[in-house]
């Protein structure tokens, strides 16, 4: 990534054309990543390339759709900070929405020899007050 701004735009295109590879790149080898999903926490980036394969690799017919919003990112000199609402829709293979959801990302960047990658990533979604449903529901 030659900016910080690229990484988003590179996620959305990689899921969407379950581009494993690409996505992986955006990341450093120590990457450490705080995740909402079985493991809930990845600490290089082997155990992050496994988790990115299998995703992309399940989906079969489908296709995975991420928008961002509200990004706002902050870096000084080599290393910076972004943050941002991450969407994802299931997209069948005939257009259909199958499932979605929203959460809430936070992303740690360093540049290592003209390139920016991903140090540190943390996602997490709030829970209503009742426990049940999450807020961020889209």
């Amino acid at each position: 990534m030659q900016a910080i701004e690229d990484f988003f735009e590179i996620y959305k295109q990689s899921a969407w054309s379950k581009d494993s590879a690409a996505m992986i790149n955006l990341y450093d080898e120590q990457v450490v990543v705080f995740d909402m999903w079985d493991q809930g926490f990845m600490l290089n980036l082997p155990d992050l390339k496994n988790m990115i394969v299998d995703w992309l690799g399940s989906l079969g017919e489908e296709k995975v759709k991420v928008d961002f919003e509200m990004v706002k990112i902050n870096q000084s000199g080599n290393v910076g900070f972004a943050n941002a609402l991450i969407g994802f829709q299931a997209i069948a293979s005939d257009g259909a929405v199958l499932r979605s959801m929203k959460n809430r990302i936070t992303i740690g960047f360093s540049k290592l020899e003209g390139e920016w990658k991903v140090i540190h990533q943390h996602t997490s979604a709030p829970i209503s007050s009742d426990g049940l449903t999450g807020i961020l529901d889209i």
